[in-house]
């Protein structure tokens, strides 16, 4: 491999990584904010409809039922981050675990043939996951080792999305509540 060439597989190499840490840890980050906004209202909620008909005087039952809508949409969006979330965790992981080995085996001087490698992982998914798959692996046969990286990171804005669409879904939710007061 001349010089040139090391440089273009290093660079790559590089931006994945850098941007699979990056989008592993703004992943968990929202993760972590989402579940505690849906268990903060979850649990306003919870405490709503337990003691509804003490509050009813207070409070119009249509907004708590229309807010309440409202937060179901919400946890659906909280639950669709989650999914992302727990993918992005397990990749990054496996990535870093990956990188790892892949050093150890170089270090042994071990032989591997990375075709089959590839050929063997992708018969341990199931689809969408092994259509995926064999796009990425593609990608990286081709050279474009920054590809896993690169879907880490738009995966993790995604999510970002999903939460924000939890976080103004939970707000309508609580404007609705705030309105009901009839005092």
């Amino acid at each position: 491999m001349d010089q040139e060439a090391a440089e273009s597989l290093n660079t790559s190499l590089t931006a994945g990584h850098i941007l699979s840490i990056g989008a592993g840890r703004l992943s968990a980050s929202l993760d972590k904010f989402s579940g505690w906004l849906l268990a903060g209202f979850g649990a306003t909620y919870g405490l709503l409809l337990a003691h509804l008909d003490s509050v009813a005087v207070y409070l119009r039952v249509s907004n708590v039922k229309l807010g309440a809508a409202f937060f179901l949409a919400a946890a659906c969006a909280a639950a669709c981050q989650k999914l992302i979330a727990a993918y992005v965790a397990a990749g990054t992981a496996a990535e870093g675990d990956g990188r790892d080995t892949g050093k150890d085996l170089a270090t042994a001087g071990v032989p591997l043939n990375v075709e089959s490698m590839y050929k063997q992982v992708n018969q341990g998914l199931l689809w969408p996951w092994r259509t995926f798959n064999t796009r990425i692996t593609a990608k990286a046969v081709g050279g474009d080792y920054a590809v896993m990286g690169r879907f880490h990171a738009k995966a993790s804005q995604v999510q970002c999305y999903f939460v924000a669409a939890q976080f103004c879904l939970s707000l309508i939710s609580a404007i609705l509540l705030v309105c009901g007061i009839s005092i």
